[in-house]
């Protein structure tokens, strides 16, 4: 769920315990409501060493035709955040098998004053602005086994967008810009420019190559008088998806990024260079 999605970045995933429950009772619609209990990190050896308390989630996901979907989302967690989640797509058909795509994508989160609000610099007993607005805008062109994305992000509020330390999870973030950096820092806006190729269509399937590079700029630095710091990702990814036999759907993912910020603190990171090697193998129970 866009508002409590679980870390799996690591050889144990992160995990909740709770209830969930969907339904799909009615044509096209998904609706989902849940209460969770516990929380542990993939570096947690005890259950629920994240201690949370309780957090609600409740949303729907509407297709109005095959051209055209929209979902909602929502989070209370207690003494952390309330978070709300909306998106909206649209894909356009065009002529000689290629589309052009439209998504909307913006999350409206209000901290508590016990939360973590690490990209604000100020303690967590602070009681002024509490709140944050992220959004962003992203069109692709596909025309058959290529395509090009471009996207812009704004994040807006008293404070930048925060996430995992809040007990929602540690990939709660379903926005464009999110890669090494999420470009969600205080006051930050980005641009985005991603190139996909899908390899399957010169006789290798299963095998696409992601490039991007995404710029930020206006961040507001932790802790200093920095209003102005920028950051910036070069992306690449190699996947390879077996395509039959005993390893079926085993997904094999090679990245790397190189990250590089103007202002020491501007992204959480610094400068990073980083590779990383990514097997996921599915096991399927009869």
């Amino acid at each position: 769920l866009p508002v409590l999605a679980s870390m799996t970045t690591r050889n144990t995933p992160e995990y909740f315990e709770g209830t969930l429950i969907t339904s799909h009772e009615i044509k096209d619609l998904e609706l989902v409501a849940g209460k969770f209990t516990k929380n542990q990190l993939p570096e947690h050896i005890a259950t629920d060493q994240n201690h949370l308390d309780r957090a609600y989630v409740w949303g729907a996901k509407y297709k109005f035709n095959d051209q055209l979907n929209a979902s909602y989302y929502g989070a209370d967690i207690k003494d952390k955040i309330e978070r709300h989640y909306v998106s909206a797509a649209y894909k356009q058909p065009l002529a000689n098998d290629s589309s052009l795509s439209y998504e909307w994508a913006g999350y409206s989160t209000k901290f508590k004053p016990g939360a973590d609000t690490y990209f604000s610099g100020k303690p967590n007993t602070r009681t002024e602005d509490l709140n944050n607005y992220i959004w962003a805008f992203s069109t692709t062109y596909s025309q058959g086994a290529h395509s090009v994305m471009g996207a812009y992000q704004q994040n807006t509020g008293g404070i930048g967008y925060d996430y995992g330390a809040n007990q929602d999870g540690g990939q709660s973030i379903y926005l464009p810009n999110s890669y090494l950096s999420d470009f969600n820092s205080k006051g930050e806006k980005s641009v985005q420019l991603q190139y996909n190729l899908d390899l399957g269509a010169y006789n290798v399937p299963g095998l696409k190559w992601t490039t991007a590079f995404v710029y930020g700029w206006d961040i507001d630095v932790i802790g200093t008088n920095i209003d102005n710091a920028n950051e910036r990702e070069f992306f690449n990814q190699l996947s390879y998806t077996v395509q039959s036999g005993f390893a079926k759907d085993l997904k094999i993912r090679a990245r790397y990024s190189i990250l590089r910020e103007s202002d020491v603190g501007a992204n959480g990171y610094g400068d990073t260079n980083e590779t990383r090697i990514f097997i996921d193998f599915p096991i399927k129970f009869l």
